[in-house]
């Protein structure tokens, strides 16, 4: 075996999360004090636990509410599962959302350790090339152009509870039910990632509009039969996402 090889196989065997590789005895040299398989071990067992702390960080309020132990005993499971693939150890928790769900574990925990996710996402999202300004509208092109959001805008549904784990406002929900759901949207400001709940209609506006809708589309949602209340609704909304930095530029679709 060759120095790379063994290099090789060193980090295969390190890295497994299925158990010692065979013929691992032959390869490295053990002791009657201490076998191979037991040394390997000691290597193993501390890249699992680094990267178990990496997930802690990112789903810190999940640990809370899950319990250390509890945590811990998911946690290296889903390691074992998803192995690690990104140079940056804290996206090793990409699919632990996911996972909890396959778990049966309760919607609210599900929900929490999803908006954990997508606070790190957030975090992490590269800087706007810019930030949209009410000043470089064009009125008459306005109607018809689509808007641009920030890399770190986020949004997702989530059980309300989530939130209040989130906050520490509420126990652990012993059941998996779902009860309701609030549109929430994530975002970074000057390198503070927040979130916030938005009415149904704010959030029904701010998918639509990342979806590719024409503003007369996105404000249309708005329409509740009184014009009067209806466009000073939209215009409050849409001066907010302006105000906030979420979006990057307004796209006209006229030349």
């Amino acid at each position: 075996m060759t120095l790379a090889e063994l290099q090789a196989y060193f980090a295969r065997a390190a890295t497994s999360g299925s158990g010692p590789l065979a013929e691992l005895e032959g390869v490295f040299l053990g002791s009657d004090r201490l076998p191979a398989v037991d040394r390997l071990a000691i290597y193993n067992r501390a890249y699992f636990y680094r990267l178990l702390d990496a997930l802690a960080s990112v789903f810190e309020q999940t640990q809370r509410v899950m319990g250390q132990a509890e945590f811990e005993r998911v946690g290296l499971a889903y390691l074992a599962a998803h192995p690690s693939v990104h140079p940056a150890v804290e996206r090793v928790g990409h699919s632990f959302s996911p996972y909890l769900r396959g778990l049966d574990a309760p919607v609210a925990i599900v929900d929490l350790a999803a908006l954990e996710w997508a606070r790190l996402c957030a975090l992490v999202a590269p800087n706007p090339e810019q930030v949209a300004t009410v000043s470089r509208i064009d009125p008459s092109r306005f109607p018809e152009s689509r808007l641009r959001f920030v890399p770190s805008v986020h949004w997702l549904e989530l059980d309300p509870m989530a939130l209040r784990l989130f906050v520490g406002e509420a126990a652990a929900p012993a059941t998996a039910l779902r009860s309701s759901s609030s549109g929430v949207v994530v975002w970074r400001s000057h390198h503070v990632v927040r979130h916030e709940s938005l009415d149904e209609t704010e959030f029904q506006a701010l998918v639509s509009a990342a979806e590719g809708a024409t503003l007369n589309r996105v404000c249309a949602l708005f329409d509740r039969g009184s014009e009067a209340e209806d466009v000073a609704r939209a215009f409050q909304v849409l001066s907010r996402w302006f105000a906030r930095d979420w979006l990057e530029s307004v796209v006209s679709s006229r030349p």
